[in-house]
């Protein structure tokens, strides 16, 4: 740029002359900066309205699909006994509770302690005179914690201890009592405190906490059961013996267990093969194409098209793709061995070849611009674009390729990239090589499929619909009977008689013997089998039960830890025994303990059984709140209906969202024109205070989008969508037929025209007088305004997705042309950019004339100093 020296000599206005001489550069360049300003702007407008318009449409998912529409009201006939909703799935009508337990979590409030005792008092205090004594926490799930006490355990450390085994504890120090509770409810949350011995005891006592209960005595007669002769000896000969029982029975449950689990499951695989295997009977198909369409038709049409079969019937998967097109499948055989094939595809056909792999190694640089280039065959290194470099020092020079004395040529403006030493690093690639045996027999998975599948129809002639119905069939089978035979056993052993081994034998022979009638005869004699591993799971289970306490020794290995285990049980058993039948124990009758218990329900006459208040049955949702008692006399009532009011409100829900976008869109099309408005320059706005500015420019953000030809295509679209007709059961039917009508443009307020209103809304003044044809008909035929709206949905679901389908000129879900308004803008921006150089290169120019002419001024002026010196002047 020439330095700018304005008439210092000429005495002109250079930039205002200058300014003047281009100004037609500077209204072309703020010409293009208005248009990209407005486009801009345009494109912000879209922008907002897209993103109503796509929230609205995937909104209609809620009307299109029927389950939504299940929609469930629910009275109950005393709602002090319980509280009861219903999900979609809760089938109309009547049904009887009877509430028989509620819930409870396990109290105990202990006696009341002398008046001086504080948290801090210990037991001593509290006339404790005992030793080491040890006290029993067990939940009502069978797991234990001890806590041991002593002379010096004070309320406070004891009750830290109730809390660190899981319970609530707290000291009441106004009425001078321990409270414990569990902290849910249910059986298995309940308590129980017991005394591990009998200083243990004594310590409850002083404690307050000595509570005889039936859970109380359950828990200690839950040792006594083994105390037999009292003996150490003989107490633990009798664990051992209930230790191995409780194993047995373990082992016997899982045994059944499994074995129900694999019958059962064999009930689908039976049927599945009998199935199969009668589809191939009558398709005409070899054993070994059998083989090849079990495997084919388990597979994606994706994976089949990316797969090649051998003439063995192997399936190769894809590897990888080359750079040239041609791809490389490689096949695993059951030894772990790995095959390839290379396809090799012309214009005409494509062929395949057998392949080898080999491991080759080469370098790798990682530059300092974050791009790795890997090593090729010639010693360049190649980025992820294809160019190429030699090694030049620590640098990566672009290369053309060609060889040139001394080196390689370079690039004309090539990039040159540095790296550090420790960046390059030796990595190891695999390189497939293509054979010259040509495996004529291979053929593509999808062409394998499809020609076994002609080969099938031809035989069977089927129709196109119902061979399709055919293979579906078949696939779904082939799934199911693979996903048995291949599912291993972790419980049993082959050679049981109900392994899946076992059972996959026994349903291949009898097919073999008598076909499906076979294997029909086979899975008859199934329930007794199911029946009898029940038996001896419910037997298996009791022992269980009843040996309970015995379930972590029963787990562990033989050992010391084991050992331990057991004698520390043995002295459990001996101290229950002693604290049973010690009389100078003393209990704190001043002590209260309300066990925690499940909830106990019976709907329509069967029991149902929940650790809290709140139960889920057959899409009911039970909140069960005071004991109601057994019996039809004593029942509630739940009456489950249509929720009409739900059905109403989600269908005046969609009318609504349905509206205001209708009513934007339409008063976006219809907006007043901004003719003589443009966006303003900066020098435009200076001269304008911010409010005129800001009315201005909101002037022609509301106009974007007037009688906009996408605009308007979508409102035709939806507005066609809502008045058009819908079959329902061979009728056709409008919204209208429901009293939802538009006002029409005489009575419609300003863009309003394509609302609609429902008759006898009372939120819509303009409709709230009219009859409620559209609540009458839900409460009357639900069915038919259901099937009505479904249709209606759909039909506005697919016009606006219609309009959001990606082209050349828009990108998928937009429905205007966000890709032409991109372009646009961006040659608005190289035309801009254009323009200012022009202009900048006129301004230049004429500074440089003007310049010219002031040095001129200058030397003139200079000289004529000099003459009228000379002169005397």
């Amino acid at each position: 740029m020439p330095i700018r020296i304005t008439g210092l000599n000429s005495g002109l206005d250079t930039e205002a002359i200058i300014s003047a001489l281009v100004s037609s550069y500077s209204y072309k360049t703020n010409k293009y900066k208005k248009a990209q300003t407005k486009l801009s702007w345009k494109q912000d407008a879209w922008k907002t309205l897209n993103t109503k318009v796509y929230s609205f449409y995937t909104s209609l998912d809620s009307l299109r699909f029927s389950k939504n529409y299940n929609l469930k009201s629910t009275k109950v006939s005393d709602s002090t006994k319980a509280t009861v909703t219903a999900s979609s799935s809760a089938p109309n009508g009547t049904q009887k509770l009877n509430i028989l337990k509620v819930a409870q979590a396990g109290y105990l409030t202990g006696g009341k302690l002398d008046d001086s005792t504080t948290t801090g008092t210990t037991l001593a205090e509290l006339g404790y005179t005992g030793g080491n004594g040890t006290i029993t926490l067990t939940k009502g799930d069978g797991t234990k914690k001890t806590i041991e006490v002593s002379q010096g355990t004070t309320v406070n450390s004891f009750i830290n201890s109730l809390k660190e085994a899981g319970v609530n504890a707290s000291y009441d120090d106004i009425n001078k009592r321990i409270f414990v509770s569990s902290k849910d409810t249910g059986k298995d949350n309940d308590f129980t405190l017991t005394g591990g011995n009998v200083d243990g005891a004594n310590a409850l006592t002083k404690l307050g906490l000595n509570v005889k209960s039936d859970a109380t005595d359950a828990t200690y007669k839950t040792y006594m059961q083994y105390y037999g002769d009292g003996t150490q000896s003989g107490i633990t000969a009798k664990v051992n013996e209930a230790i191995k029982a409780y194993q047995d029975a373990q082992t016997a449950y899982k045994t059944a267990d499994a074995k129900n689990s694999n019958i059962s499951a064999g009930y689908g695989y039976a049927s599945a093969y009998a199935a199969m295997k009668d589809a191939f009977a009558k398709s005409g198909l070899s054993e070994a194409e059998q083989d090849q369409m079990v495997k084919l038709v388990q597979m994606s049409a994706t994976d089949r098209a990316q797969s090649v079969m051998d003439s063995n019937g192997n399936i190769y998967k894809t590897e990888k793709t080359n750079d040239d097109g041609s791809v490389i499948y490689s096949y695993t055989d059951a030894s772990g061995n790995k095959s390839y094939i290379q396809s090799e595809t012309t214009d005409s056909a494509t062929k395949y070849y057998t392949a080898t792999a080999s491991e080759v190694k080469y370098n790798k640089i990682t530059a300092s611009d974050g791009n790795e280039y890997s090593e090729d065959e010639n010693g360049l290194y190649v980025d992820k674009d294809g160019k190429k470099y030699f090694v030049d020092g620590s640098n990566l020079v672009e290369t053309t390729g060609t060889k040139v004395s001394g080196g390689w040529e370079k690039t004309a403006d090539g990039k040159t990239v540095a790296f550090e030493a420790s960046k390059k690093e030796e990595v190891t690639k695999t390189v497939y090589t293509k054979g010259s045996n040509e495996l004529s027999n291979a053929k593509s998975g999808t062409t394998a499929y499809t020609d076994l599948a002609k080969k099938a129809q031809d035989e069977m002639k089927l129709s196109d619909e119902d061979m399709s119905s055919y293979l579906s069939t078949l696939a779904t089978n082939v799934g199911t009977v693979n996903t048995y035979e291949n599912t291993a056993d972790t419980t049993l052993e082959d050679s049981n008689e109900y392994s899946r081994k076992s059972i996959i034998d026994k349903v291949h022979k009898a097919y073999t013997d008598n076909a499906a009638q076979g294997v029909t005869d086979l899975t008859n004699t199934f329930a007794a089998a199911i029946a009898t591993n029940k038996t001896t799971m419910n037997t298996s289970q009791k022992t269980m039960d009843n040996n309970q306490v015995l379930a972590d020794i029963a787990a562990m290995e033989d050992g010391t830890e084991k050992d331990a285990a057991l004698a520390s049980f043995v002295k459990q058993v001996q101290s229950a025994h002693d604290i049973a039948n010690n009389t100078s124990i003393e209990y704190n009758t001043d002590a209260k303990k309300i066990d925690g218990c499940d909830a106990e329900i019976t709907l329509n006459g069967i029991q149902y059984t929940g650790s809290t208040n709140n139960f889920s049955v057959n899409g009911l949702n039970i909140t069960a709140q005071v004991v109601t008692g057994d019996g039809d006399a004593n029942a509630i009532s739940i009456t489950t209906s249509t929720d009409t009011q739900g059905i109403y409100d989600k269908i005046k829900d969609f009318l609504s969202q349905y509206n205001s976008l209708i009513n934007e869109i339409t008063s976006l099309y219809n907006a007043d024109s901004a003719k003589g408005y443009e966006p303003l320059t900066d020098d435009e706005k200076d001269a304008m205070s911010d409010t005129e500015v800001e009315k201005w420019e909101q002037k022609i953000k509301d106009s974007l989008l007037r009688r906009d030809d996408n605009l308007e295509s979508l409102m035709s679209a939806m507005t066609s969508a809502m008045s058009g007709a819908v079959e329902v059961n061979g009728k056709k039917m409008y919204l209208s037929n429901f009293g939802i009508k538009t006002l029409g443009y005489l009575n419609a307020p300003a863009n309003q025209q394509n609302a609609y209103h429902i008759d006898g809304d009372e939120d819509d003044a303009n409709s709230s007088g009219n009859a409620d044809k559209l609540m009458t008909a839900i409460t009357n035929d639900p069915d038919t305004v259901i099937n009505f709206m479904q249709g209606l949905a759909e039909n506005l679901y697919d016009s606006i997705h219609k309009k959001m389908q990606t082209s050349s000129l828009s990108s998928i879900y937009t429905v205007y042309n966000d890709k032409e308004m991109a372009s646009e803008y961006s040659d608005y921006t190289s035309i801009i950019k254009k323009w200012e150089e022009k202009l900048q290169d006129k301004e230049d120019y004429y500074y440089k004339k003007f310049s010219s002419m002031e040095t001129a001024l200058s030397k003139l002026n200079s000289q004529t100093s000099s003459l009228s010196g000379l002169f005397g002047g």
